[in-house]
C-alpha cells in the first residue's frame, strides 16, 4: 500500500451511502477474517497484522478497508457488497511477514489469509501483480481468480479440494508443491531467523515478495529453496526427499517450481463420462475464456470419437449455463477430431475432422454455435473436397481456411459458406497440417510431407501462394506459431527444432530448446513474444519425461537477462514438467490409464501436440497420446485430458491474428 495512503486510511472504509437510497445492511457486507501461520487445523494467530482489502481494477486499485488482527488473528470489515465480476485481493502485513489472499463474489463471508494463500494468488495472479498490487480487466481477473480456487481453499487456507483429488492427488506433485511452498514461506513466518535464507533464495524482502519472485522464477535455486521446506511444516503432505530435486526417480524429481493442474472430465455432470478425453488435439478459447478442445478417439480404443468437450476457464465442464455450451457436444459430423479447430468472427466454432480408426473416414469440418449448438449437417458435416482434415482456421472476414491432409489441398470457405465453387489450392507441397492467419489475413501453411512453409493471400477468385520456403529436411513439421511481429515459428518433430522465419518466410534460425525440444507438434506465441512448444517426443517414449519448453522469443526485452531469441528459458534437457507424486494415473473414470490391460503410468503430463495460452497466463497443454508406445495404433493410444501450466505466460486475448495482451 502506498506509504501516503496509508497514512490517511487508518480506520474500516466503506464510502459513502447516498441518503434514502439503502440502508447499511442493504448496501454492504461484513467480511470477517483471520490471518494465521498454517491451515485451520493448528493455525498459529499472526497478531498486529494490518490488513489492507483492495478491488481490482484497470489501473491503480481501489482500497475498500483497513483494519488489524486481533491477538487471535481475527479481522473484520464492512464493504460494500462485491459485484459478480469483481475480484478484491487482501494483504495482511507486520514486519517481514506478508500474506495475501483472492476473493470472488462466491466466496463465504469468511477468509483466511495464510502461507497457502499467498502461493496460490503469487501463481495464479503472476502476470497481474506489479508492486504487490493487482490490477487488470475483469474477464482476465476472474479466470485468474478462478485458477487461485484450483490450487487453495481459500476459506481454510489449505490446499484445493482440486489438488487433493484425482487425476491430481499425488499422480501429480502439485498438492504437495503448495504444501512445500507454504511451508518455506511459513518457516519465515514463524521465526525470524529463517527469513534471510530465504530472501537470499528468493528474492524479496517479505514473504509475499518471495513468492511471487518463486511464480515468475520457478527453475531459481531450486535446491535451496525446497531446503527450507524442512524447518517447520504446518502443511501436509509435503515433497518428500524422494521428490526433490535430488530424487533418483526421474519421474518424480522436482525440475522447477511450477505449478500444473490436470483435468479430465468432460461432462458437468455427476456419474459416468459420456465422452471422456482421448486424444486430445487442439484447443481454442472463445470470448468469455471457454476451451473448446478437440477429441481423437472413443477412450480404449482406436475408433474415431464423435464428441468433444468444452471446459470453463478454470478447467471445469461447461454446465450450459447463461448461454454457454453443455459439454461434451456432438452431432454436426464430428468424427475423429485432430489439430484444427477455430472461432470465427461471429463466435461460431469451426473443428476439423481427420476421421480414423474402425469407421470409414471422410474428412470434414463441423460447425457449432457459440452455446453449442450443431450447426453443420449430420452425419457428415460440411465435406465439399476435403479429406482428413487438420488445420482449421477462420480469418478476419469469416473465410474458413482448412488443411485437407489427405488429399494434399488448402481448402477455403469464403465468408463461411461451404456450398461454393471456391477452388481448393494443391501444388507439389503435400499433407498440409496447420494454418495460421496474421493480422492482413494472409495465412501461412506448414507442409509435413515436404518440410515445407508457404504463405497464401485470399483473392475473390481463389487464393495465392506468394511465399515458400523449406523447414529443415525430411523435418516432419506440423505446428506453427506467429508473434507479435509477423514472424513465424515452425515445429521440425523429426529433428527436435523450432525454426523462425520472418513474415515473407526468410529464415531466422533454428533451435533446440537447450536439449529440452523433443520431437514438438505445436507451439504457441505469448503477448510478450515467448514461445511455448508442446513436446509430442521421438519413437523411444517409454524413458522420457514429457515437457513444455518455453524460448526466448524475438522480443528479447521480455527474456531473462542474457538470453537471445531462441534461447532457453525453461530448464535445459528437462524444459518445464509436471512431476508424479508417487501414484500411478488413473482415468475420470477412476480407472488406471491403460485400462484394462495391466500397465501402470506414472506420467500425468503425456505426448503432447498443442499449447495455448489463455486470458489470465495459463498455458494449456494437450495430453494428446499415452506414454508407452507399447500400444501405439493398436490399442488405446488416446491420452487423457490436460495439463495447466499455472500463471507462467503473457496473458493472450482470444481472437483472430497475432497474439494480443488482453
Amino acid at each position: 500500500m502506498p506509504v501516503a495512503a496509508a497514512a490517511v486510511l487508518t480506520t474500516i472504509m466503506a464510502g459513502p451511502v447516498p441518503a434514502g437510497v439503502c440502508n447499511e445492511n442493504a448496501c454492504s457486507t461484513r467480511l470477517m477474517g483471520v490471518v494465521t501461520s498454517g491451515p485451520a487445523r493448528g493455525a498459529k494467530p499472526v497478531r498486529g497484522a494490518k490488513v489492507f482489502i483492495y478491488r481490482a481494477e484497470v489501473g491503480a486499485p481501489q482500497l475498500l478497508a483497513e483494519t488489524v488482527s486481533d491477538a487471535r488473528g481475527q479481522f473484520s470489515a464492512r464493504l460494500p457488497k462485491q459485484g459478480a465480476a469483481e475480484i478484491r485481493y487482501a494483504v495482511a502485513s507486520t514486519g517481514s511477514t506478508e500474506l495475501m489472499t483472492v476473493m470472488a463474489a462466491g466466496d463465504r463471508p469468511h477468509v483466511r489469509v495464510n502461507e497457502m494463500t499467498t502461493v496460490a494468488a503469487a501463481y495464479a495472479l503472476a502476470q497481474f501483480i506489479e508492486n504487490k498490487e493487482i490490477s487488470g480487466k475483469p474477464l482476465p481477473l476472474q479466470v485468474a481468480g478462478g485458477m487461485f480456487r484450483n490450487l487453495a481453499a481459500p476459506d481454510r487456507g489449505e490446499v484445493s479440494d482440486v489438488l487433493r483429488r484425482s487425476p491430481n492427488a499425488d499422480e501429480t506433485n502439485a498438492r504437495r508443491l503448495m504444501a512445500t511452498l507454504s511451508n518455506v514461506l511459513a518457516g519465515c513466518v514463524r521465526s525470524a531467523n529463517n527469513c534471510a535464507p530465504l530472501f537470499a533464495a528468493a528474492g524479496g524482502t517479505t514473504t509475499l515478495e518471495a513468492a511471487i519472485a518463486i511464480a515468475r522464477n520457478p527453475s531459481n535455486r531450486v535446491h535451496e529453496i525446497f531446503a527450507l521446506g524442512n524447518n517447520v511444516q504446518p502443511f501436509k503432505p509435503a515433497l518428500m526427499a524422494s521428490q526433490g530435486p535430488d530424487a533418483p526417480d526421474e519421474l518424480m524429481r522436482l525440475d522447477a517450481f511450477t505449478v500444473a493442474v490436470k483435468v479430465n472430465r468432460t461432462s458437468a455432470g455427476k456419474g459416468k463420462e459420456s465422452c471422456p478425453f482421448a486424444g486430445t488435439g487442439n484447443l481454442v478459447f472463445d470470448d468469455r475464456g471457454y476451451a473448446w478442445i478437440t477429441n481423437n478417439v472413443v477412450a480404449g480404443t482406436t475408433i474415431s470419437a464423435q464428441c468433444f468437450a468444452v471446459l470453463k476457464p478454470d478447467g471445469s465442464p461447461a454446465d450450459g449455463k447463461g448461454g454457454t455450451p453443455k459439454s461434451p457436444l456432438s452431432g454436426g459430423g464430428v468424427l475423429g477430431q485432430g489439430f484444427g479447430i477455430t472461432r470465427d468472427p461471429s463466435g461460431n466454432i469451426w473443428a476439423g475432422n481427420f476421421g480414423w480408426g474402425g469407421v470409414n473416414p471422410v474428412g470434414s469440418v463441423s460447425k457449432f454455435s457459440s452455446d453449442g449448438k450443431a450447426l453443420s449437417p449430420a452425419p457428415n458435416g460440411y465435406v465439399s473436397t476435403l479429406y482428413k482434415v487438420q488445420g482449421t482456421t477462420s480469418d478476419q472476414d469469416g473465410n474458413i481456411w482448412m488443411a485437407s491432409y489427405g488429399n494434399n489441398r488448402v481448402q477455403v470457405f469464403p465468408g463461411g459458406n461451404p456450398f461454393t465453387d471456391y477452388p481448393a489450392f494443391s501444388d507439389s507441397n503435400t499433407e498440409p497440417f496447420h494454418i495460421l492467419v496474421d493480422d492482413d489475413g494472409a495465412a501461412y501453411v506448414s507442409y509435413t510431407g515436404t518440410s515445407y512453409l508457404s504463405k497464401f493471400t485470399y483473392a475473390a477468385d481463389g487464393i495465392t501462394k506468394v511465399a515458400t520456403a523449406p523447414i529443415g529436411s525430411d523435418a516432419n513439421p506440423k505446428g506453427i506459431g506467429l508473434d507479435t511481429t509477423g514472424h513465424v515459428w515452425a515445429t521440425a518433430g523429426a529433428q527436435s527444432l523450432v525454426y523462425l522465419f520472418d513474415s515473407e518466410l526468410n529464415p531466422k534460425g533454428s533451435f533446440d530448446g537447450g536439449g529440452s525440444i523433443n520431437g514438438p507438434w505445436g507451439l504457441s506465441v505469448d503477448a510478450r513474444d515467448n514461445v511455448w512448444v508442446a513436446n509430442f517426443g521421438l519413437e523411444q517414449q517409454l524413458p522420457l519425461k514429457y515437457r513444455l519448453t518455453q524460448l526466448c522469443g524475438t522480443n528479447t526485452a521480455h527474456c531473462p537477462e542474457g538470453k537471445t531469441t531462441g534461447d532457453n528459458i525453461s530448464p535445459d534437457n528437462t524444459g518445464w514438467t509436471l512431476p508424479s507424486g508417487g501414484d500411478q494415473v488413473l482415468l475420470a473414470s477412476g480407472k488406471p490409464l491403460y485400462s484394462p490391460l495391466k500397465v501402470k503410468s506414472y506420467k500425468p503430463l503425456m505426448r503432447a501436440t498443442a499449447t495455448q495460452v489463455d486470458m489470465a497466463g495459463n498455458v494449456w497443454v494437450t495430453n494428446n497420446w499415452k506414454p508407452s508406445g507399447a500400444n501405439d495404433l493398436l490399442l488405446n493410444p488416446g491420452g487423457d485430458g490436460m495439463v495447466i501450466f499455472v500463471g507462467m505466460a503473457a496473458p493472450v486475448a482470444p481472437g483472430i491474428g497475432l497474439p494480443k495482451a488482453p
